[in-house]
């Protein structure tokens, strides 16, 4: 579900407000266009581990079951330590 959109950034740059005009545009592009490269590399990133964590969680879920409920677990006993101290 994941989907890319144009970067709010990228097109305020091309927007020339202010009197800056195009002097300023090459400059702020020179920073903006890294920023959207990155958030694209990092975006794919992010699709490849939700892929091979769905992956992973369909050729074994029980191993799957037995880590959220050992997380689960453990979350409640660090809870209600809390609680009691």
């Amino acid at each position: 579900m994941l989907t890319t959109h144009p970067s709010s950034v990228v097109q305020k740059r091309d927007l020339h407000v202010g009197g800056i005009g195009s002097s300023a545009s090459a400059v702020l592009a020179a920073v903006t266009d890294p920023m959207s490269d990155e958030a694209d590399s990092w975006l794919t990133r992010a699709r490849d581990a939700a892929r091979d964590a769905n992956d992973y969680v369909h050729d074994n879920p029980w191993a799957a079951l037995a880590v959220v409920a050992l997380a689960g677990a453990t979350a409640g006993y660090l809870l209600s330590r809390r609680k009691s101290e």
